[in-house]
């Protein structure tokens, strides 16, 4: 008897929560196979068998937070009887689909859409997890829309054309966070606030930031960067590729990475037992902004990659970040991190290191001001603030400067990026 337990999906993971099984229990299943849907702090992501037989027993059901490592399931090795024991007392589990028609009343009082009782098995569909959870926060019939995954699976691109099509028919758009209001003012007792309990992202950055700032003595180094010819460099390379167009974010990854291959100090984190650790490739986070918080997805051997599949990869990354559907291995890993508030209006602010890394890059907005040269004479030109939050455990502010000045010299020199 094989045990399934609830698998570590990324740093600073500490518990899961089941939101669907995807098999259920008698059922046989192929290692490899994706038998449940989980939801971290930071994505849904479906998780699969490692081991074939039949699924005997579930023991955690839908709804259910355990920690990682906790047993979620049993399986049989192949030729096993395939029955679990009488008396498991474990929950059914629902399959991978939807019932048809799933109520907006359902949802609001939160029960599960597939509560819904279905008459026949026609009324049932098949349905990849972020496809399921679009239509039942969406309120769309999932008899209307056409699966074109494997086996006529509804999966994400179909409910995005069906949502196309008909924007106005049923459509309910859920609001930009899930936290829910847990007291409030009454009519003749208003309390003159409310309270709001955290979405499960919400709590981990809470708890991840708090921890970062108590147990990493942060300093910061700020400096100005000149990008008249960076700017120049993304519009030229986007006259001549107008479908793939490289950005201000992309340009600052691959920088970072040839900065970092000078200074490798930057490229190390603090480990439990007390040493430095100095990581070999570059995987670079860069921090994206999600209706719950954020999240931050890591382009990975940076160094070794172009300027264009640079930003290729993170184009790819942050439409799966605000989508919900990253995987464990792309959220996870990062030697260095980038947050970028610059698009936001922001001139300049310090950022909080995403632990165990020794550094966080933050970058303000690219602004037009005059500047006086040597010669006392003045010129207008376009200037960026960027500032280093970094560990003082592993790193002192010569290196933090050092870092700093080999960044100014790529982006003052771009087209270095190019070779």
């Amino acid at each position: 008897m094989a045990e399934i337990r609830m698998p570590k999906m990324g740093d600073g993971m500490e518990e899961g929560t089941i939101n669907v099984w995807l098999k259920k229990e008698g059922d046989s299943v192929t290692a490899g196979d994706p038998i449940a849907e989980v939801e971290t702090d930071k994505a849904n992501v479906e998780i699969s068998a490692y081991e074939s037989g039949t699924l005997t027993k579930i023991v955690v059901a839908e709804g259910q937070t355990v920690p990682v490592g906790a047993v979620i399931a049993l399986v049989n090795e192949p030729g096993g009887t395939g029955k679990p024991a009488a008396g498991n007392g474990s929950a059914p589990a629902k399959q991978d689909v939807l019932p048809v028609s799933a109520s907006a009343s359902s949802q609001a009082t939160g029960r599960a859409a597939s509560a819904a009782p279905a008459s026949t098995s026609t009324e049932r569909v098949k349905a990849s997890p972020l496809a399921r959870r679009m239509m039942t926060e969406m309120n769309v019939d999932a008899m209307q829309v056409t699966g074109t995954g494997p086996g006529g699976r509804i999966v994400e691109r179909d409910v995005a054309a069906f949502l196309t099509a008909k924007p106005a028919v049923g459509v309910t758009h859920p609001s930009s966070s899930t936290s829910q209001p847990v007291s409030q003012g009454t009519a003749g007792t208003d309390k003159g606030f409310v309270e709001i309990k955290p979405t499960r992202m919400r709590d981990a950055i809470a708890r991840r930031t708090q921890q970062s700032m108590q147990q990493i003595p942060h300093f910061y180094t700020t400096m100005v960067i000149e990008m008249d010819r960076a700017v120049a460099m993304i519009k030229e390379l986007n006259k001549d590729n107008p479908d793939g167009k490289v950005t201000v974010n992309d340009l600052l990854v691959k920088a970072c990475a040839i900065a970092i291959q000078r200074v490798p100090e930057i490229n190390s984190s603090w480990t439990a037992d007390n040493t430095i650790r100095r990581y070999h490739s570059i995987h670079v986070g860069v921090a994206v902004g999600i209706d719950d918080g954020l999240i931050i997805p890591v382009i990975r051997d940076c160094g070794a990659k172009t300027l264009r599949q640079i930003s290729t990869e993170a184009k790819t990354l942050i439409g799966k970040a605000r989508a919900g559907s990253l995987k464990p291995d792309e959220f996870s890993g990062s030697t260095f991190s980038i947050s970028n508030l610059g698009m936001m209006g922001v001139d300049q602010f310090t950022a909080i290191i995403n632990t165990p890394e020794a550094a966080i890059l933050a970058v303000g907005g690219v602004s037009r001001e005059h500047v006086i040269n040597a010669d006392d004479t003045v010129r207008i030109a376009s200037r960026m603030k960027v500032t280093l939050s970094a560990d003082h455990r592993i790193l002192d502010g010569v290196v933090s400067a050092k870092f700093l000045n080999e960044l100014k010299k790529v982006l003052e020199a771009p087209f270095t990026v190019l070779s």
